[in-house]
């Protein structure tokens, strides 16, 4: 009904008796519905992702030092010497090379951040120049970007000056790789990798924030193993423990609690049990740990977990106090120096007088360990620093504020150094970043400069010597050559059969418009990151984790001339590939159907094969002529063999690393099976609604649909027993199939009788007449498109260029629909006589709207942020203003409080056509607490900008390359309390003040006294002659305003309150466009009512109309998801909106804050599907008033198909990517298109069907239905006022 139609209502004095009882609504059986309809979508999903996701096989055995794995070699005497080994060798697989061992992590230390240039300090120097910002500049060209380059030293390179130093002066102690992650590349999945030396799976992904602990196999556990020595152990020979069991091993961790949550047991405390001697490692002189975990994911805190490390390092790298009393004056007068030199590292000064730092009571000693025991006993400390990560999340790579963070690092790895070298024990220190970082400091996914992390080696011993080196280096050449004429046909990736890189992220830096490169890209090693694995196990001593595909590093050990009667790289490289091939031969025992080709496993055992041949040559060469073990044609020898083990490991991680996934096609079919039939199931849903209740629908089915479930679960799990389909459940159990059996003999036997009903089947009761008649119309033309943008969107998945460019597609489409609404209004509009005012009127307010919002569309693709894969194409992200920013522009910042202003005021305009906007809660809430909420969380983000752009000070700022963080860099602004108070009172406002105001009184009506119109005063008082000759005519008439428009304005109001709490969580451009969306969907709302009006005039054209209106306003929601600053891809999650109005971190608020962030524009639109379907529907509605259990049918019919929609997507990502399961693409963009299909899905209808509809709709529909007869309620306020 178009809203200049406003119910208007003249009383008289008098008054009739009206029943007021309010009617109930159906929502027992809404809820119903709803329900089994998510079940069933749930259990859809759950087994195609159990089915398709990567899911490897965790296989619990361990390996133990005193076990080779080789079948026909027995262990050699622990006693043996070795010119590797240290004083206390042990190790019957490679004797230890250090005693102790620092693993410092530099979390995101890309590799650029750790390579030096020559060229680049030549050109710039270390105080030549500081870095210039251009704060102003949202949109720099090519041309200012390269004149910039060409201009400044990048804030993030030539500042870890003391690696460089190093490299140059002791070539044989030191080396740096380039240290190749896995994706995904977040942190969590990155301590697996280097701990297990695993690929991930890829649905580990998903679990960054809630880690369980690692049961396989690990370089940790077997410390622990030759710490405690665990002699109960089944895993150990009868008759004796591991034989390392009686070496102690103590342990130091410091830095993120992820460490925590993966290795509870290996990282515990025991500092109180032994104070107390409660533990078994504090009696009889067993290993102690220390452990210190910071909260690691509140990525606005950049110091308070590097300051946590820092402060603490010194306990345990420099002598204690008690120590210092027995050297010289100037030895002690150096520690007490170096200690104060810590000290200064150390930001937040209060972290110094940590009970942990006390000298006389120190937390970190017990009475069993004290501080010189803790200085002198160690033997493996880990130490993670956050502050470079946080840096980037919070400001991106090019903020000065990376630069001081590297900065501090450089001097914390100065001074560990300089601790090494005073150290007496062997020690080696390894600094190394988990991950690297994307242009706007983001991580997750699989783009070169997020994998591509930095590995460097440093130790007080020689173990890279220039003999060692050359011959390492022709292991490597020679092993890629194998590689190259010996792969069986099997396609290895240049990145792992090559060893070899060229830094190009270094020179792509400084690349000129003209394509000239000012600094050439060095050429380095290239070691995949699970390399870490064996080779820091081999190197300490330990045995090689089970599970580990990595390979030993060569440099490591090409030095040790003899080991076990045998160069120590081939030595290395037998035990690592005697271990991998266990390992690939446990698993396929195990796994009926491991997914490794019959081509690959001939390949690895050809491979593997011909290396031990070779061995067996060699070793009879040795055997007979001894002393010519050193003669230059046995080294020669000795590489060749060496060489082809190192291929055939690198074959084995290389097709691995293609092709592991085990699919279970029995899983996959099914899950996608229960999709198609709910797809079914909400489409007759809202084919039935438009002509019957809800109580139909569960009265006729709730039999059946039990029956159905139970018959289909007996069915199924009779399948489950052939064996066939058994065969191919690599995954696949009783219970799957028994649930699966359930849900879809439920859905089907539901789809069946609400099809079949009265015998129409299809056909829902519509008479094949009119059927006939509406099949070429106006309406049939726009659903027809509808459905065909629909499907379109589904296939867009055929192709990984098409999923790259959905953002494109998505506004292609819906421009396309846009344009048919237009279109036919305007045929309307020309069709419509003169006489015919109404439709032409309506015919103007179509083409207004959809041209209205058409431009907004088009706006809207002025907020981007580019795939890896588009920035290749030219695209240029703008959503936070500079293209390498993370964090959003001042003027960007201050463009979003227009939105205070202009969304209120556009919400009032819409309420004005209905004269809504004059009641109590418009005037109050959307004129006054709205703009306060919105301002409020404007003005967050206007401060947020500021500190983020500012507080670090001005491009003057000068950039060291050594020594401590400038003073006062990065402190936390005078704000950041205001900040929070203010986050929090907007979303106070919103949830106390207008969802207050909403449940009290929703309805946005208004009465009016005013003189009655003349003619309906001829009318009452002909009437009131007649019957009383002395009664007076009435002079006044009462208008109920809002009365036209009464349940869109009430379920309007709602959508506010929400709008608002999530603006508070956009970032400004966010904000904007969540602004611009929110528009758009009035005006779609605006659009259909009027299209209605204009193609006819009967009440089931609105009804008609709904598929366009759905399709219309799923595409919006798509368009908002984009605009608002993300991506179907990992790195496109906007992390820092999870410390919103929060100073600490909680998982579950954290999570709640991110979620909608990410998801505000999906939750905005489900929830206006009611508001289409309510929009200027009055207080008179026939329909409502006579059969509201038909009414309310309709709007969840609406409901039902919207959801159906956003399943149809869902669907079409889930079936390519099955489809294209083997395709090189797969994990990087079929897998995670559908990872976030299924939760957009959930969110959508759990949104549409029960918040939107069963909750607020419900609640709008029956206060509407208590009102009762408004003419007696407008007579008894004329009486009172009289």
């Amino acid at each position: 009904m178009a809203p200049s139609e406003n119910k208007i209502d003249a009383i008289g004095s008098s008054s009739a008796a009206v029943d007021n009882r309010p009617r109930p609504l159906p929502r027992r059986e809404h809820w119903l519905v709803a329900f089994v309809l998510l079940a069933a979508s749930t259990v859809g999903f759950w087994l195609f992702a159990r089915g398709f996701l990567l899911t490897r096989m965790v296989l619990p055995d361990h390996t133990l030092s005193s076990t080779l794995p080789f079948a026909d070699e027995p262990p050699p005497s622990a006693g043996v010497s070795s010119e590797a080994g240290t004083s206390n060798s042990y190790s019957t697989w490679y004797p230890a090379k250090f005693d102790r061992a620092i693993v410092l992590i530099v979390d995101a230390l890309r590799v650029d951040f750790a390579t030096w240039s020559e060229e680049l300090d030549l050109r710039f120097g270390n105080n030549s120049r500081s870095l210039k910002t251009k704060e102003t500049d949202s949109h720099p060209t090519d041309a200012e970007l390269a004149r910039e380059h060409s201009e400044r030293l990048m804030p993030y390179h030539n500042r870890l000056s003391t690696i460089h130093q190093l490299n140059e002066r002791y070539p044989e102690q030191t080396m740096l790789y380039r240290f190749r992650a896995d994706p995904p590349t977040t942190t969590l999945q990155r301590l697996k990798g280097l701990t297990t030396g695993q690929l991930p799976t890829f649905i580990d992904a998903g679990s960054n924030f809630a880690g369980s602990a690692i049961e396989e196999d690990n370089w940790l556990q077997s410390l622990r193993r030759a710490r405690i020595g665990d002699h109960n152990s089944t895993e150990l020979p009868s008759g004796g423990g591991d034989r390392a069991s009686s070496v102690q091993r103590n342990l130091v961790f410091l830095g993120d609690d992820t460490w925590m949550s993966l290795f509870p047991e290996e990282l515990s405390d025991t500092c109180a049990a032994e104070t107390n001697n409660t533990s078994d490692r504090a009696a009889g002189g067993k290993a102690w740990a220390r452990s210190r975990p910071f909260p690691s994911l509140n990525v606005w805190d950049i110091d308070t977990v590097d300051d946590g490390v820092l402060a603490r390092l010194p306990l345990f790298l420099l002598p204690s106090e008690a120590e210092e009393r027995t050297m010289s004056d100037q030895r002690a007068a150096e520690i007490r120096s170096r200690r104060e030199e810590w000290r200064g590292l150390v930001r937040q000064k209060d972290m110094l007088q940590h009970p942990d730092l006390l000298t006389a009571d120190s937390k970190m000693a017990s009475t069993r360990v004290d501080l010189s025991q803790l200085h002198r006993d160690w033997n493996v400390l880990i130490a993670h620093c956050l502050g470079v990560d946080h840096c980037g999340h919070r400001y991106g790579p090019d903020h000065p504020a990376i630069g001081a963070k590297l900065a501090q690092m450089n001097k914390a790895i100065e001074y560990t150094v300089d601790a090494i070298d005073n150290s007496q024990k062997p020690t080696v220190l390894f600094v190394l970043g988990d991950h690297g970082m994307d242009p706007k400091g983001d991580h997750g996914g699989d783009s070169p400069r997020e994998v591509d992390a930095a590995l460097w080696m440093y130790s007080n011993k020689k173990w890279n010597t220039k003999k060692g080196a050359e011959r390492s280096a022709r292991v490597v050449e020679q092993s890629a050559a194998v590689l190259e004429n010996s792969a069986h046909g099997l396609f290895i990736d240049q990145e792992i059969r090559s060893g070899w890189w060229l830094n190009t992220h270094l020179s792509d830096d400084y690349r000129q418009a003209s394509g000239k490169l000012l600094v050439e890209p060095p050429r380095m090693r290239s070691i995949p990151q699970i390399d870490f694995v064996p080779t820091v196990s081999l190197a300490l001593g330990l045995p090689i984790p089970f599970n580990n595909l990595g390979v030993a590093i060569p440099e490591m050990f090409a030095s040790d001339e003899d080991v076990h009667g045998e160069w120590g790289l081939l030595r290395a490289l037998r035990l690592n590939s005697a271990q991998t091939m266990r390992y690939l031969t446990t698993y396929m025992a195990r796994s009926r159907n491991h997914g490794f080709s019959d081509d690959a496993v001939r390949a690895w055992k050809d491979m593997l094969e011909r290396a031990d041949t070779s061995y067996r040559e060699l070793s009879d060469l040795v055997a007979q002529s001894p002393r010519t073990r050193r003669q230059l044609h046995i080294e020669v020898f000795e590489e060749k063999v060496a060489a082809e083990y190192h291929a055939f490991l690198r074959l084995v991680l290389g097709t691995l690393w293609q092709m592991w996934a085990q699919f279970d096609a029995v899983l996959i079919i099914l899950g996608l099976c229960i999709m198609a039939l709910v797809l079914t199931a909400l489409v007759l849903i809202y084919a039935y609604t438009r002509h019957s209740s809800l109580q139909v629908i569960v009265g006729n089915t709730w039999r059946g649909c039990l029956a159905g479930g139970a018959a289909s679960t007996v069915i199924f799990r009779a399948l489950f027993s052939v064996p066939f389909v058994k065969d191919s459940a690599t995954q696949a159990s009783i219970v799957d199939m028994s649930v699966a059996g359930c849900v879809i003999g439920i859905v089907l036997a539901f789809c069946v009788q609400i099809a079949c009903v009265k015998s129409h089947i299809l056909l829902l009761n519509i008479p094949l007449k009119t059927l006939a008649v509406n099949v070429f119309n106006l309406h049939t033309l726009i659903n027809g498109s509808a459905c065909v943008a629909g499907i379109m969107h589904s296939l867009a998945f055929t192709s990984n260029s098409f999923t790259f460019s959905e953002d494109s597609i998505v506004h292609y489409l819906l421009q396309s629909l846009l344009f048919t609404a237009a279109a036919s209004g305007a045929s309307a509009y020309i069709s419509a006589g003169s006489s015919q005012e109404k439709q032409r009127g309506s015919g103007k307010r179509v083409l207004a709207c959809a041209l209205a919002i058409m431009v907004l569309n088009r706006f809207s693709l002025y907020s981007t942020v580019c795939r890896e894969e588009q920035l290749l194409g030219g695209c240029k992200p703008t959503f936070y203003g500079p293209p390498s920013a993370s964090i959003s522009s001042v003027p960007l910042s201050i463009a979003n409080l227009s939105m205070v202003w202009l969304v209120p005021y556009v919400i009032l305009r819409f309420l004005r056509q209905s004269h809504s906007h004059r009641a109590m809660i418009a005037n109050v809430w959307i004129g006054i607490g709205m703009r306060v909420s919105m301002g409020m969380a404007a003005v967050y983000w206007v401060l947020d900008s500021i500190d983020g752009n500012l507080s670090t000070g001005s491009g003057s700022l000068p950039y060291p390359s050594s020594g401590a963080p400038a003073d006062g860099l990065d402190e936390p602004s005078d704000w950041s309390e205001v900040r929070i108070v203010l986050a929090r009172m907007a979303v106070g406002i919103a949830v106390g003040g207008g969802l207050s105001a909403w449940i009290a009184s929703p309805f946005c009506l208004d009465i009016a006294i005013t003189e009655a119109p003349k003619d309906v005063l001829a009318s009452e008082t002909s009437k009131k002659k007649s019957a009383n000759a002395r009664l007076q005519p009435p002079r006044q008439a009462a208008v109920i305003l809002g009365f036209g428009n009464a349940f869109g304005a009430a379920y309007l109001a709602f959508v506010t309150v929400i709008f608002c709490i999530l603006y508070t969580f956009q970032q400004p451009m966010g904000g904007i466009m969540l602004s611009a969306l929110f528009i758009k969907l009035l005006l779609c709302a605006e659009l259909f009512d009027a299209l209605s009006d204009a193609l006819a005039s009967e009440e089931s054209t609105a009804q008609a109309l709904v598929p366009a209106q759905v399709a219309v306003m799923a595409l919006l929601a798509y368009q908002g998801y984009f605009a608002t600053g993300h991506q179907f891809t990992l790195v496109s999650i906007q992390w820092s909106t999870a410390f919103v109005g929060i100073r600490d971190m909680h998982l579950y608020i954290c999570g709640t804050l991110v979620f909608l962030n990410t998801f505000g524009s999906f939750v905005l639109t489900a929830l206006s599907v009611p508001l289409a379907m309510l929009w200027n529907e009055s207080l008179g509605t026939p329909l409502l008033r006579l059969a509201p259990d038909t009414y309310f049918a309709r709007v969840t019919g609406a409901g039902a198909l919207y959801a159906a929609y956003n399943l149809l997507v869902t669907m079409g990502a889930a079936a390519f990517a099955a489809w294209f399961r083997r395709h090189l693409m797969v994990w990087k963009v079929f897998a995670p298109r559908f990872m976030f299909a299924a939760p957009v899905f959930m969110v959508n209808i759990v949104v549409v069907l029960c918040i939107a509809i069963g909750a607020a709709t419900a609640r709008v529909l029956t206060q509407g239905l208590a009102i009762g007869n408004s003419q007696a309620r407008v007579a008894q306020k004329i009486q009172s006022r009289s």
